[in-house]
């Protein structure tokens, strides 16, 4: 029996890869937990999926818990600190809370490395990660700290540990689709048709997006299936923001008004914790202007070499209920 060792048991990526694995023949779960008697750590015991308790902030708690390994999926909560109301008081001097959110992801990932190598036996590691930003966009973008600390993840990997580097599968995720069920801004324009408040640039360019629920599993489970060496595109769709939001509206026989686009400024003032908002439009409008890989070489889920089939955005509409977002646009 394999065993596969999921960090964020309870989070959007870690649910998804324990689900998936919990029914695939040979294999066990183990999914990693701050808190393992918490509701929702608790309810993966009735689908056999062994919860651990487990630290990012404390290595010593990782090697235990990754012990017999045959693969690890890696992820880490860049965002989880912005919502604590605990962080300002651990700011430094003249520090952002973005900053901080970079120096505290990072060094879980190092963390996570750190343990990780020990682990006898590990066949495949895959972590959620994304590009370099300010590399790729040359400095233009430095607000985009999410990607920026998971990219310094992956360079301390290849720097310091070439042997867990050699058993590695990167996947850039692509923006989460239930995101335009929570976080997207629509309106019901005067001439009656909806429209859409966002940050993007002037090009047409591909937005990746994933189904986190249903396919992520699907998506770590080829990783690990494939060939080490590989940076994964996590999308089961990438087409633009407008063909998105037209399709949107043409299933739900909206009438398509377009978009009200924002500076990245204007954007931080409508999010309720301030750098939320210059974080996520930056990241909008980098990977607008240099794709979402920046210039890595990507491959993309059906080119992996190993059944990948992922929910594609139109397949997606159709599955959700969608009765919270359209009711205040009629």
């Amino acid at each position: 029996m394999k065993l596969l060792v999921v960090i964020g048991l309870t989070g959007e990526q870690g649910s998804s890869v324990a689900e998936l694995f919990s029914h695939k023949p040979g294999w066990k779960v183990r999914g990693i937990t701050r808190n393992p008697f918490s509701p929702k750590a608790q309810t993966w015991l009735s689908k056999d999926v062994e919860v651990v308790k487990a630290d990012l902030n404390d290595p010593s708690s990782l090697s235990s818990a990754f012990s017999g390994a045959t693969a690890i999926f890696s992820y880490t909560n860049f965002y989880e600190p912005f919502y604590s109301p605990a962080t300002k008081s651990l700011l430094k001097e003249g520090q952002t809370i973005n900053e901080y959110c970079f120096e505290k992801e990072l060094q879980q990932g190092k963390n996570i490395a750190d343990a990780a190598i020990k682990v006898e036996g590990l066949e495949r590691f895959v972590i959620s990660a994304e590009c370099d930003s300010r590399k790729w966009s040359r400095g233009k973008y430095t607000w985009v700290y999410h990607f920026e600390s998971k990219a310094k993840m992956v360079d301390y990997i290849n720097e310091r540990y070439p042997q867990l580097a050699g058993k590695m599968n990167i996947i850039y995720m692509g923006g989460y689709m239930l995101n335009w069920k929570e976080h997207l801004h629509f309106r019901k324009a005067e001439d009656g048709t909806i429209r859409m408040a966002i940050v993007k640039g002037p090009s047409n360019a591909s937005r990746p997006m994933i189904d986190t629920s249903r396919d992520i599993g699907t998506l770590v489970s080829a990783a690990i299936e494939a060939a080490p060496g590989k940076k994964i595109l996590g999308a089961g769709d990438n087409t633009s923001l407008e063909d998105q939001f037209k399709l949107w509206c043409k299933i739900h026989k909206l009438p398509y008004g377009g978009f009200d686009v924002m500076t990245v400024d204007q954007f931080d003032k409508i999010l309720p914790i301030p750098g939320l908002g210059r974080e996520i439009g930056e990241m909008m409008l980098f990977g607008d202007e240099f794709g979402w890989g920046g210039g890595e070489d990507v491959v993309l889920p059906q080119d992996l070499g190993v059944p990948c089939p992922l929910t594609s955005w139109e397949e997606y509409i159709k599955l959700e209920d969608w009765s919270t977002v359209i009711s205040p646009l009629m």
